[in-house]
């Protein structure tokens, strides 16, 4: 993990010995498409107000805790990076503290990622059921306006037991179309019935059954980041439960426009896919 002091200048306070600026923890600089940008900043005093700038885009940053004992306030910020991003970027980080306000700016590369492609044969299924993806996604989107505070901690858990058949960002035609379509999540294959747990705490905000993306269970888990889970078959939660990590809320399935027994698993950051089994090693 790379630190970033961004200064080394202390001010004396009536108080005592106070801390110019924050401190700043980059995950790192060097990133992959369809990855994220982990940022600590730490502070002995609280923000006023703080944010996240990456390509054009504003991401709020969260209070995480309070170490009574090192007297230090730690705020957390996750930055989505899409897919099909390469190249270096900017990161800005900007936030007010005892008045003034401050700002850091970092360059992220972004390597691209080669996940392969694959054509999927439904079998003519996806055209019999008459699925039209779109107000599906209009609802999934719906879903995950809210910010709320942060509701996990890292790591998350791989939902469940099976091997990943399609890795996160493959390019994909359905039924011999063209390769229109990029996978936003992994599928995990597995026997139909075996159970699937929630990645990490939080609240199912959804839990319905589509034509497309057939049983899903959508959960926040606070700062933005949200968990799907589609293709179910038993569905053990309602939405506005809360559930811990590693909690089962659902049986794995073949529902909608699926070709066998398996588990989508995509994680929404700000509405943006990011790659799932990142979030299994990020701590």
């Amino acid at each position: 993990m790379k630190r970033i002091i961004i200064t080394a200048a202390f001010t004396l306070l009536i108080a005592g010995i106070c801390r110019a600026e924050a401190k700043i923890m980059l995950n790192s600089n060097i990133v992959k498409e369809g990855g994220v940008v982990k940022a600590l900043l730490y502070s002995d005093k609280p923000f006023s107000g703080s944010e996240v700038k990456f390509m054009g885009e504003k991401y709020p940053v969260f209070f995480r805790n309070y170490d009574k004992a090192a007297k230090e306030f730690t705020f957390l910020a996750l930055v989505p990076v899409p897919l099909e991003t390469s190249g270096v970027k900017k990161l800005h980080i900007r936030y007010l503290m005892n008045g003034r306000e401050y700002e850091h700016t970092e360059k992220i590369e972004v390597k691209k990622i080669s996940a392969g492609r694959s054509d999927v044969q439904t079998g003519g299924k996806r055209a019999e059921l008459g699925v039209n993806f779109g107000p599906e996604n209009k609802i999934i989107k719906k879903r995950q306006e809210k910010r709320t505070p942060i509701k996990f901690d890292l790591p998350f858990i791989k939902p469940a037991e099976g091997e990943i058949t399609s890795a996160f960002g493959k390019k994909r035609t359905y039924d011999g179309g063209s390769y229109g379509s990029t996978h936003k999540g992994v599928d995990i294959a597995n026997k139909q019935g075996t159970k699937v747990a929630a990645a990490n705490h939080g609240v199912v905000v959804e839990a319905a059954t589509m034509k497309g993306h057939g049983v899903t269970v959508i959960i926040d888990h606070g700062g933005g980041l949200y968990s799907l889970y589609f293709h179910l078959k038993g569905v053990y939660v309602k939405k506005g439960v809360e559930v811990k990590k590693g909690d089962i809320i659902a049986t794995m399935g073949s529902t909608g426009v699926s070709t066998g027994p398996h588990l989508h698993w995509q994680m929404n950051l700000f509405g943006i896919p990011v790659s799932p089994m990142d979030f299994t090693t990020m701590m």
